[in-house]
């Protein structure tokens, strides 16, 4: 009896000894190992030990993977290659500029009349169908001015030059007009194609432009 429990213990020295041996490899080893002794007593303790120490032991926590940042695969390049730039992309195409509008074309100026259609009209019929179809301007029914110098002729009659260079001269001699350089006049129209000339005195007479 002394003799089987003396080969027990040495059996549990011997398990024990592989035991720490493994156990260093593996937490594990050791309880598996357990199960090799073949004393109960030595098994149960066995058991229990390994038990204990497995609870101790620090639970090592796996290293958390590093963020690395999604890239997108490349081919391996060939010896010599060079690797090409990134491709730009390229800018918004500018808006196509806007056609000019549209010009109207001038309208042709109405024809002006042929001396056959003028021939048997009068003069004032004439004038009326220039200025209406747009060849003539219409006639202005007076003009002002000043006078820019006043002469008289061996004949009595004035002759005056206005200021835009228009030189009038009086129809009959009506006496002393009481005009000098600078007045202002008006030459209005009269009746039967006539002009009358007022001067700034309240007098005038019947004029007829020489120039």
């Amino acid at each position: 009896m002394k003799r089987q429990r003396q080969s027990a213990a040495c059996i549990a020295v011997i398990g024990l000894a592989w035991i720490a041996q493994g156990r260093a490899a593996d937490p594990l080893t050791g309880l598996f190992a357990c199960r090799n002794l073949k004393d109960p007593t030595a098994r149960l303790a066995c058991f229990d030990r390994e038990a204990a120490a497995l609870s101790q032991a620090p639970r090592a926590s796996a290293p958390a993977a590093p963020a690395t940042t999604a890239t997108p695969a490349q081919a391996p390049l060939a010896a010599g290659t060079v690797a090409a730039p990134p491709a730009v992309a390229a800018p918004a195409t500018a808006p196509a500029a806007a056609a000019p509008p549209a010009v109207a074309a001038p309208s042709a100026p109405a024809p002006v009349l042929t001396p056959e259609q003028q021939f048997g009209l009068p003069e004032r019929k004439v004038v009326e169908k220039e200025v209406a179809a747009g060849t003539r301007s219409a006639d202005a029914s007076k003009i002002e001015a000043h006078l820019a110098r006043i002469a008289v002729g061996a004949d009595g009659r004035a002759v005056f030059t206005l200021d835009n260079d228009q030189v009038w001269r009086q129809l009959q001699p009506e006496g002393d007009l009481m005009a000098k350089g600078g007045d202002a006049v008006t030459i209005s129209r009269g009746l039967l194609g006539s002009y009358w000339l007022a001067l700034s005195s309240k007098r005038g007479c019947k004029v007829n432009r020489v120039h």
